[in-house]
């Protein structure tokens, strides 16, 4: 085995760059992957260019991962050596308030593996990656790579659905048909929602979340949104998943939803907004926070890929070399590509 291997590193603004780094060693309690697959997150093309409120650089990226354990640290599961994995990215302390109430993604001290300014987890864009084996989780043989790479994904709005609450026979609406919006529509279609409708500006895009079970689609720059929107539902929606977050977002959602609705805050919000306040109090509208996933979201999101909910072939548009990372980059930035993922390849 070489003693080097290629990763991905976003230098600076504007800056992805590959350079040779150490093969990391497991530590106690972790687990050595060769990656197969990384993606790349909305969050990391907004990091590069300054538009993400909590990330930006130097950071190691690669929180969107499947590979192979082939090697366990000191007090590691020895028996997962071989086993294909995803990887939950989000470290939990364990200990806090939230920790123990179950609710470990709400960590009062979270850290991210592939997020992380500071160094100290290095994402998965690499050949190799090092990370606690109490956030791998093995994946069958009947689960594809390009299917397993996107469980963290879809894990986000799998969390989503599971705490907007009871979603049998709701009317959900969907803002925004990128992949966590196409995720969306999966993970309340699975939760039981009985009309999902999905707006987005891009014919495209509300083409393919019509091919993955939405019921319709409506134009996001339709003048008449509220109107579209509560006809194609059949009336206001009781649920509204906004995947974009920002504040033209938000009215639209608000716009849609009934009084006592739900709007759950899916999409990470480049900034501040201004909302409309006085509807949320007279309404009683529920505004919901969503922010990753736990183990059991993980777990839900690969029974869907197991169940083939998962279409990855739909949803993946291209692979590209850890050596091409500036282009795999630059197409996923278009944001009309689909899912762009990297192979890293073995270390020479």
């Amino acid at each position: 085995m070489s003693a080097t291997m290629r990763q991905v590193l976003v230098a600076r603004l504007d800056e992805v760059t590959v350079i040779d780094a150490p093969i990391p060693e497991p530590g106690p309690g972790e687990v050595r992957m060769a990656v197969a697959l990384a993606g790349i997150c909305g969050s990391d093309t907004h990091a590069v260019v300054g538009h993400h409120p909590l990330l930006g650089p130097p950071y190691l990226p690669g929180h969107e991962l499947v590979g192979r354990i082939e090697k366990a640290g000191a007090g590691a599961d020895a028996s997962l050596v071989g086993a294909r994995a995803v990887v939950k990215p989000n470290v939990d302390c364990g200990e806090c308030v939230n920790c123990r109430a179950g609710r470990s993604n709400a960590c009062q001290e979270l850290q991210w593996i592939g997020c992380d300014p500071s160094g100290a987890l290095p994402g998965g864009m690499a050949q190799y990656v090092v990370v606690p084996e109490r956030n791998v989780f093995p994946v069958p043989d009947e689960v594809s790579d390009v299917d397993a790479v996107l469980v963290e994904c879809l894990a986000t709005p799998v969390h989503a659905a599971r705490i907007a609450g009871d979603l049998t026979g709701a009317k959900v609406v969907v803002i925004g048909a990128g992949t966590i919006g196409l995720f969306s529509v999966i993970a309340a279609r699975r939760a039981g929602a009985g009309v999902i409708v999905v707006s987005d500006p891009v014919p495209a895009k509300r083409e393919r979340a019509l091919g993955l079970g939405a019921d319709a689609a409506v134009d996001a720059a339709e003048p008449d949104f509220t109107a579209a929107v509560h006809q194609a539902l059949g009336g206001p929606a009781d649920v509204v998943f906004d995947c974009v977050g920002i504040e033209a977002s938000i009215r639209q959602a608000v716009g849609a939803l009934r009084r006592a609705g739900t709007l759950l805050i899916v999409g990470v919000p480049p900034r501040d907004g201004v909302v409309p306040l006085p509807l949320f109090q007279d309404w009683e509208l529920r505004i919901q926070g969503c922010a990753n996933y736990t183990p059991e979201d993980i777990e839900a999101a690969i029974a869907i890929a197991v169940d083939g909910g998962l279409p990855g072939d739909d949803i993946v548009s291209a692979t590209y070399s850890v050596e091409d990372a500036v282009s795999a980059f630059a197409a996923a930035a278009l944001g009309t590509a689909g899912k762009v993922v990297i192979a890293p390849g073995p270390a020479a």
